[in-house]
């Protein structure tokens, strides 16, 4: 309605509405030999390569389903 739309106000201040972040946090527990050996970096490396071939990766398995499906020729 126009009416309501001139009369409505800016509101002016800094946060009209607090976000609230959660904050999870885990327990304190011993460090076993899974952690130590658990390799960061590498663990994202493969996980950026599986994403970006994951479309080359399908077309070479349909590829291969293609191919086993047609006869193969005899000499």
């Amino acid at each position: 309605k126009p009416e309501e739309t001139k009369l409505a106000v800016q509101l002016k201040k800094q946060r009209v509405m607090p976000v609230k972040q959660r904050v999870v946090r885990e327990k304190a527990r011993p460090v076993n030999d899974a952690d130590t050996k658990f390799q960061a970096f590498q663990a994202i490396r493969m996980a950026r390569a599986d994403a970006r071939l994951i479309g080359q990766r399908e077309k070479k398995a349909k590829q291969a389903a293609e191919d086993e499906k047609k006869p193969k020729k005899e000499k």
